[in-house]
């Protein structure tokens, strides 16, 4: 099953959240509606829909964590609209501060083929305009020190 645009929010979202959690991998579906903005309710309809199609796992008052599928699709996200940010900065000339919204439109939309033209064009920029480090093509989150 290929992630729908809802569902690769969630799991961007969630990669996030484990990330900045450095070593702890379960996410609370209250942590997840918050970053959502959206309810409890809307939380677990949305992870059971994850977890059917192998993208995450639920725990019981643990909370959830990505399979590594999950994982990679999260990963894919990210990229696409990190990449996505610095091209519209680097290459059309928006300021940093404006491509948050206009990234998230054009990353569930744009191929693989679109995003690594874009990358080409922005010079393979390591993170995007907000510092962040830009995923790898092989769906690897590096650690960026410089």
């Amino acid at each position: 099953m290929s992630a729908s645009a809802a569902m690769q929010e969630y799991l961007a979202e969630a990669y996030r959240l484990a990330y900045y959690q450095e070593g702890d991998p379960y996410i609370s579906t209250s942590a997840l509606a918050d970053v959502m903005h959206v309810s409890a309710p809307a939380v677990t309809r949305m992870v059971q829909r994850l977890k059917e199609a192998g993208y995450l796992e639920h725990e019981p008052y643990r909370g959830v964590y990505l399979t590594p599928e999950g994982e990679r699709e999260a990963l894919m996200s990210i990229r696409r609209h990190r990449l996505a940010e610095v091209f519209l900065v680097k290459v059309m000339k928006f300021g940093w501060h404006e491509v948050h919204d206009e990234a998230d439109e054009l990353g569930v939309v744009i191929s693989d083929a679109v995003v690594e033209r874009m990358e080409r064009m922005a010079g393979y920029p390591r993170r995007c305009p907000h510092g962040e480090p830009i995923p790898t093509a092989e769906g690897r989150m590096p650690r960026v020190y410089d």
